[in-house]
């Protein structure tokens, strides 16, 4: 009780956004105990670390911010004084956080976390910790980067293997985002030294004097005329863009810019389903059951309880939508075990197999999952 008492007071926040942790690091075989902060702002998913191997040693790691919208609910736009602004890429995938902590002997071990839990892991429906191993092996500097530029730094793992709206050529790979300072202020990727690693796309800067309310508008409808659609109601395209806002000395903003394709329904337009089954998919990210109980703590963060309420019949479908994909996945690979035969190895004889087990418009979403399963390697 008093390490919650502390970390709420470390973090200004009220003990209801923080979640207790008690885990084992992967990378360094350490255990890690504290508090992780859900309140959508500069402290999501935030760490109040209060014991390392069993003994306290209270620290603070600041993570991936939340990303707002740079207008509310009535679509006006609520811009800082603008000094300078950055556009990157936006990158639809699983954002893994780099980060330092230390022993009570003042060792310092370097690990990596997905936004809302501690540590990487890999769930029932994503291999997160093992395709990161991957990204590790390909890019071996990463494991030197936070050392290198003296803060915590930010990653996107995107790819088809990694799939969640945006169908990407890339079977798997990762670009380093932001950093993040000792006191959660973002670092825009320019100012970082990445050592060859990939970095998220500049798409333009704004300098002074321009009106950056035209600008957002331009480059949404820039970003919405490359994307079309693709299969499984995915997209061909981009996520969107992040906007670096610097408003004078060091302080940086970030916002987010998405196309409409992406949107599906407006962000003003409330909560809809586009925005729920996208969520129902980024919880599997750190939990893997999905029930209304385990949805509703993420659809809170960005809509009033009264919206959830009046939606919660159309949340349940969506839930239950999901889960019937999920079902589907899984019996599409327990008939494919069982066949015997590789993909690769013969194409048309599992095919053929798999024909009487499926119907016929739903083949080539067979032939799909099978692809992507063997090219995680299993």
């Amino acid at each position: 009780m008093e390490d919650l008492k502390t970390a709420a007071q470390t973090l200004s926040l009220e003990a209801k956004w923080l979640q207790e942790f008690d885990v084992v690091d992967p990378f360094n075989h350490v255990a890690l105990r504290g508090f992780l902060s859900t309140r959508p702002d500069h402290r999501y998913g935030a760490l109040a670390i209060t014991h390392v191997n069993g003994e306290p040693v209270p620290q603070l790691v600041f993570a991936t911010p939340k990303l707002h919208y740079p207008f509310d609910r009535q679509g006006r736009f609520n811009f800082p004084p603008v000094r300078e602004v950055e556009i990157f890429e936006k990158y639809d995938g699983t954002n893994v956080l780099a980060y330092a902590y230390h022993d009570t002997q003042g060792r310092r071990y370097l690990t990596y976390k997905l936004r809302l839990s501690p540590v990487l892991r890999n769930g029932r429906f994503g291999a997160f910790l093992d395709m990161w191993r991957e990204m590790l092996l390909r890019y071996p500097v990463i494991s030197e980067l936070v050392e290198i530029n003296g803060c915590s730094l930010g990653f996107e793992l995107y790819g088809r293997r990694n799939t969640h709206l945006i169908l990407y050529e890339e079977p798997l790979d990762c670009v380093l985002l932001f950093g993040v300072r000792e006191g959660g202020n973002p670092l825009s990727p320019s100012v970082l030294d990445s050592r060859g690693v990939p970095v998220a796309t500049l798409y333009g800067t704004l300098a002074p004097g321009k009106d950056p309310v035209a600008e957002y508008s331009e480059i949404r409808q820039r970003l919405e005329g490359g994307n079309r659609p693709a299969e499984d109601g995915k997209i061909a395209g981009v996520e969107g863009a992040v906007w670096y806002v610097r408003t004078g000395g060091d302080d940086t903003v970030l916002f987010k810019c998405k196309p409409e394709s992406v949107e599906d329904v407006h962000w003003v337009a409330g909560i809809n389903k586009a925005s729920v089954t996208a969520t129902c998919w980024n919880l599997f990210e750190t939990r893997d059951v999905l029930t209304y109980e385990t949805l509703y703590p993420l659809l809170s963060e960005e809509y009033a309880d009264d919206e959830i309420e009046r939606f919660r019949t159309c949340i349940d479908e969506c839930i239950d939508e999901v889960r019937e994909e999920l079902e589907f996945k899984s019996r599409v690979m327990a008939e494919y075990r069982q066949a015997g035969i590789k993909l690769s190895e013969n194409k048309g004889e599992v095919m053929r197999r798999l024909s009487g087990k499926f119907r016929k418009q739903e083949m080539k979403k067979v032939f799909t999952l099978i692809s992507l399963d063997e090219a995680r390697g299993s």
